[in-house]
């Protein structure tokens, strides 16, 4: 693989042993009745469970059912920890099926976010789970899903109800558990779609328990093994303990009657006592891992020799279960670490902490190195750990993982915390949620002043304007922006403080301070800044026509992207659809469109954010009213006015303004009559059209575009001249440049040139400095018509009439290229280099009639040939989630379900 186009994976944001399924016992005792009856139920079943306490062989069970299945079935194995949710199950479940090549139509990486989001998130990632398992190509898929026991949270149960409601007929779920757990299994039983194993099924026999004696050469042990045989009753944990025992100890006495749990404590003291000291200490110091790996134990316990010391341990048959990974990994059973780490407390007394911190130095997951570090007591580290895990996992889309984090705090130390808070205000952020951002950040910024943390006070005085924008306080917001402006900052800080001061001087109308804050803004990232920080510097889309702007979003966007590179993140397609507006104001229409085209297939594959897909209605209304496509701007509007119908009368009645504010100006550029004009204005908050009290510049623009709609060619024309001297306020998505060519254009119908002149004359100058053709497509096609026929005689510059020509021409051509073009349908999403001749021929004819690009033909013809998407990423020299992607498009395009069917069109054309 080239260096220039290795691609970036990013690692999963959990330990990759968890979705490992478990080697089988190089030395099990064959019980075949077990094995039979539980690969019968794996392939016939809906559900299996087996539930039973502790060393019961629940795992070393699914480790021979996983061993036994047949060729060509799918396994799927995900091991859950406490603290486990329903969005940590999902992404854990996308990943673990990653072997198998499932045809998702969105990345499933990107519907981890919306698991955490409410019910219609959760709903739409399981419909995308459950029609891709349906549609993969495997004969039978089992997925298991080990120690349900440890989860308490109750989205998790309730994802799991859904998954065994809506599991497709050729997949069957496998479920371990020591308790019964929370689901609704009782419809199931009754159906005979439940296959249950408890601890009458999971208990050795005696036959068995004669066999695994027989095995460990202690048939002649005597009364003291069988009396100790007998205690154990068939408890798999405790029989096998019991053998261990005897061999370092044969004169070993029976313990009385004791309980499993306290059999399990005495027999662990035996066999721990008769281990080597340097081992039993290294068992006690990696304790406090989930897995051991050689490298791993060595970082923890000091031990030089650790791949020896798990030579010994696996030697010995303690109680470890070994992994299904290229790097040896042993992970200690449950019950035997709790044993261990009962007597590390004893034995070596004050090395616990220190443990746990080693443990999370070296672990890879932020959730596990920030429960270690919680464990450990050390409120302070966690916090630090997290708030250096917080702006990758908010980019990843991670913002409930980060609050999950948050609530496994201390109570009294979250309470007091300005950095909990200030990451709790993000979160809610990232969520719209302006009351909780409110909330938090106003206590973050009061406990940092209280607790004289001054760059953490900074901090959150910068962010909290943020909030108190989005509620209408803005004179809070105003006084907090002052009183930074006269600090020294920190480049992060400064960086959110101007962008919260161009904020509030958009909303005054200063609108020619944006583009020297801006410029600061830009200068700062390009100096140094994490991809999060770049993120919350996204200017608005309202910004892109504001002179002397465009420089700084162009530098925004190219930098932005050079730092996302090929990672699958939603920013990508915000970032992309930001240089959609650039360009179409800068008049370069073809590269705008397929910017925008590019957005909305990452608003799709990426599952992006509602405000993503606003700015691309926006680009598309924009679309349709200068290109002439009046059904496609009305269906469009209408989708708008309805997104929100559910919502509360007072959210309802601000979107419904919002939504006016685009109907009236969008159909004055198509060119629409009257009655339409008037239907938008009447969900305005103020209908300007019903009374004339509304002396605002935006009721005086819509009573002037409905006197210009209507041919009252005098009052469009007087209602635009008054606001000529406030453009400066309203220079917002090209109004300046399009309500002085209105107002040009009102007068020449009055017979007026001279007052046309005066008009239109700035908005021509302004275009030829800035380049800015697209401001005026936005006056419509019939407006620009009418002022490049005008004789303007010396009234205007024989340039600036030149560019009236060339505004209306192009006006023209987008109207007659346009006006019945459907909309236009995204291509594959990757911008990498074409693969060279190493890879099979794609039958072009075929492939190009079906709207496939080239990489998506080649993709289709390694796919014929039974690629994975794996070897098709190495062949094609690109990244696997852009392989995905592209066998997406390709089954959309070709209105297929599944790899298997895309390779069978394929190979009936070749």
């Amino acid at each position: 693989m080239s260096t220039a186009h290795a691609p970036r994976t990013d690692p999963p944001r959990f330990a990759a042993t968890k979705i490992q399924a478990a080697r089988p016992r190089a030395r099990r005792i064959e019980r075949p009745a077990l094995d039979a009856a539980l690969l019968d139920a794996a392939l016939t079943r809906r559900i299996v469970l087996l539930n039973a306490p502790a060393g019961y062989g629940k795992t070393t069970a699914l480790a021979s059912l996983a061993a036994a299945l047949p060729a060509g079935t799918a396994l799927a194995w995900v091991s859950l920890d406490a603290g486990d949710d329903a969005a940590r199950l999902f992404a854990c479940l996308a990943a673990a099926l990653e072997p198998f090549d499932l045809p998702w139509r969105t990345l499933p990486e990107a519907l981890v976010p919306h698991v955490s989001a409410g019910d219609d998130g959760a709903r739409r990632a399981l419909d995308e789970l459950v029609t891709a398992m349906a549609h993969a190509d495997v004969a039978h898929g089992v997925i298991v899903v080990e120690d349900l026991h440890r989860v308490a949270d109750r989205a998790l149960v309730a994802l799991g109800d859904q998954l065994i409601e809506r599991l497709p007929r050729n997949w069957t779920l496998v479920l371990s558990s020591r308790e019964l757990p929370a689901l609704s299994l009782a419809r199931w039983r009754a159906a005979d779609e439940l296959a249950e194993f408890d601890t009458a099924a999971l208990r050795f026999s005696s036959d068995e328990a004669g066999a695994l004696i027989a095995a460990e050469g202690l048939a002649a042990a005597g009364a003291n093994a069988t009396a100790l045989i007998e205690r154990t009753q068939g408890w798999p944990a405790g029989l096998r303990l019991t053998l261990v025992a005897l061999k370092s100890r044969p004169g070993l006495a029976a313990a009385g009657a004791l309980t499993e749990r306290y059999l399990f404590d005495y027999l662990t003291s035996e066999v721990l006592d008769a281990l080597p000291a340097p081992l039993h200490d290294f068992l006690l110091r990696c304790a406090v891992l989930p897995e051991l790996t050689a490298a791993r134990a060595a970082a923890v316990s000091g031990a030089w020799n650790a791949a020896d010391l798990l030579d010994d341990i696996e030697r010995r048959g303690l109680f470890v279960t070994t992994l299904a990974t290229a790097e040896r990994t042993l992970v200690l059973h449950d019950l035997f670490r709790t044993a261990l780490e009962a007597r590390l407390e004893r034995r070596l007394p004050g090395e616990l902490n220190p443990l746990l911190h080693r443990a999370a130095a070296s672990e890879p997951d932020p959730a596990r190195r920030i429960g270690y570090l919680l464990r450990a007591g050390d409120w302070s580290g966690a916090e630090a750990a997290l708030d250096a895990a917080a702006p990758e996992l908010f980019v990843g889309g991670g913002v409930g993982e980060v609050q999950r984090l948050i609530e496994q705090f201390d109570a009294g130390w979250r309470a007091a915390s300005a950095r909990l808070e200030r990451l709790a205000g993000t979160v809610a952020l990232l969520r719209w949620d302006w009351p909780a951002m409110e909330r938090h950040f106003a206590a973050a910024l009061a406990h940092a002043a209280a607790q004289d943390q001054q760059a953490e006070r900074q901090h959150a005085q910068a962010l909290l304007p943020m909030a108190l924008y989005a509620m209408d306080r803005n004179a809070e917001a105003e006084r907090l922006i002052a009183g930074l402006h006269a600090e020294p900052l920190a480049p992060h800080t400064r960086r959110l403080l101007l962008m919260a001061d161009a904020t509030q001087h958009f909303r005054r109308g200063q609108l020619h301070a944006l583009p020297a804050l801006y410029q600061e803004v830009v200068e700062s990232l390009q100096r140094g800044a994490s991809l999060f920080e770049w993120w919350e510097c996204v200017p608005a889309p309202n910004w892109s026509t504001l002179p002397g702007m465009r420089q700084w979003f162009e530098r925004y966007v190219d930098g932005a992207l050079a730092r996302i590179g090929s990672r699958p993140l939603p920013m990508r397609g915000e970032v992309i659809a930001q240089r959609a507006f650039v360009r179409l104001w800068a008049g370069r229409i073809d590269e705008a469109r397929a910017d925008i085209v590019q957005a909305e297939a990452d608003l799709r594959w990426l599952a992006c954010s509602g405000e993503m897909e606003i700015a691309i209605t926006l680009f598309r209304l924009i679309e349709c009213a200068i290109c002439g496509r009046a059904d496609e701007l009305g269906r469009r509007l209408d989708a708008m006015l309805a997104r929100e119908s559910g919502a509360a009368p007072e959210r309802l009645r601000l979107w419904q303004h919002q939504v006016a504010v685009y109907g009236v100006r969008m159909n004055h550029t198509l060119g629409a009559g009257p009655e339409v004009i008037a239907h938008w204005a009447a969900f305005l908050k103020e209908d300007p059209l019903r009374s004339t009290q509304y002396q605002n510049p935006r009721a005086i623009a819509v009573r002037a575009r409905h006197a210009a709609a209507s041919g009252r060619w005098r009052a469009a024309a007087d209602g635009l001249q008054t606001l000529l001297p406030k453009l400066h306020e309203m220079d917002v998505m090209a109004h300046h440049v399009e309500l002085r060519l209105r107002c040009a254009e009102a007068w020449v119908h009055c017979g007026e040139p001279d007052l046309a002149a005066q008009a239109v004359g700035p908005a021509l100058e302004r275009m030829q400095r800035d380049g800015d053709l697209g401001h005026a497509w936005m006056a419509g096609a019939a407006a620009l018509r009418t002022l490049a026929d005008t004789a303007w005689g010396a009234r205007l510059p024989a340039a600036q009439q030149l560019l009236l020509q060339t505004a209306a021409s192009t006006a023209a051509d987008l109207r007659d290229g346009s006006a019945d073009a459907p909309i236009e349908r995204a291509p594959a999403a990757s911008a990498e280099p074409a693969a060279g001749d190493a890879t099979p021929a794609a039958d072009s004819v075929a492939t190009a009639d079906a709207g496939l690009t080239s990489r998506e033909a080649e993709v289709l013809a390694l796919i014929a040939t039974g690629t994975s998407n794996k070897l098709i990423a190495r062949a094609l020299d690109i990244s696997p989630h852009t392989v995905k992607r592209h066998v997406a498009n390709v089954l959309d395009k070709l209105g297929l379900q599944s790899r298997g069917q895309a390779a069978a069109w394929y190979l009936r054309g070749a």
